[in-house]
């Protein structure tokens, strides 16, 4: 079984999930990784959410945490009974247990970039994940105040906010001699509040790069613009704006910017990322093999 997929965004995928019949409107889903999608990922669930107008649905709450980024529109969110409209570029997480609900309050549709981890039971699983409640949604309020520090799990990065040229990195488990060119904004992480999930924007520049590498971790690439050569357990792809990409525990890969102009993702992680060694770049671990004792 490969350890990685390639998929492109289909919108005759989108419908409404089972469990959200009777108690949503204008609400449906494509669900790009999972179990039902791809059988050897177990780690995470991703999809894409679109809202029509004046569309949502009923107070929900669910036995896996949920982050998220709005690509296009604006939907007003409540939670922590606190109610917040929110645009594209702000994004977010949504606790287990946590009750929530969506609404269009615009004259567009929404379209909103879903990561669930643990990963979502499939619909004809016998654990239920997914459980709503009687109420009503809020179909109106202000644009979130990201300065009031009583606001808690939302944050906001324009798709557009991001360097041009980008740089080396230095993290968690990156040598900088390994990645080059990249740009790297955290979204959902620990600082957020997240506990079993990670979101972030990476931008790489005209001859960047991230060498061969592999994680004790599932990710997944949702391009939004420009183009990368990706390099998964050897097989190559070209990937753009509407592709997305798969990796699981122990696939190598590589990415790199792939034309003129700089490619830019969505990416996500689960679980977590380790504080220590979560990178294993084979242009450090190969030479080991074949050094003299």
């Amino acid at each position: 079984m490969k350890k990685y997929f390639v998929g492109r965004v289909n919108g005759a995928d989108f419908c409404t999930p089972a469990a959200y019949h009777g108690r949503s409107e204008g609400y449906v889903c494509n669900a790009l990784i999972g179990a039902e999608t791809n059988p050897a990922c177990v780690l995470t669930g991703v999809g894409l959410v679109r809202i029509a107008p004046a569309g949502g649905h009923d107070p929900v709450f669910h036995a896996f945490e949920k982050g998220f980024y709005i690509l296009k529109g604006e939907v007003v969110l409540e939670f922590h009974g606190r109610a917040h409209r929110l645009k594209e570029g702000h994004y977010g997480v949504i606790h287990k247990a946590v009750p929530y609900t969506l609404h269009n309050p615009g004259d567009g549709e929404c379209e909103i970039l879903e990561m669930c981890a643990p990963q979502p039971k499939a619909e004809d699983h016998s654990f239920t994940d997914t459980f709503f409640r009687s109420g009503s949604r809020s179909k109106d309020a202000p644009v979130v105040d990201l300065e009031d520090p009583t606001i808690k799990f939302l944050g906001f990065l324009p798709n557009e906010n991001m360097k041009a040229d980008g740089e080396s990195i230095s993290a968690v488990g990156v040598r900088s001699s390994s990645i080059w060119g990249i740009s790297l904004k955290e979204l959902v992480d620990r600082m957020l509040g997240a506990e079993h999930q990670a979101l972030f924007m990476v931008q790489f520049a005209p001859g960047g790069a991230g060498t061969t590498h592999d994680h004790p971790l599932e990710e997944i690439y949702f391009i939004m613009s420009g183009q990368a050569k990706a390099t998964l357990d050897g097989e190559e792809f070209i990937v753009g704006p509407g592709d997305y990409v798969w990796t699981g525990v122990g696939c190598f890969h590589q990415f790199e910017c792939y034309g003129d102009e700089p490619v830019r993702w969505i990416e996500t992680q689960a679980p977590l990322p380790a504080g220590f060694e979560t990178f294993r770049f084979r242009r450090e671990w190969d030479p080991l093999a074949t050094a003299t004792s």
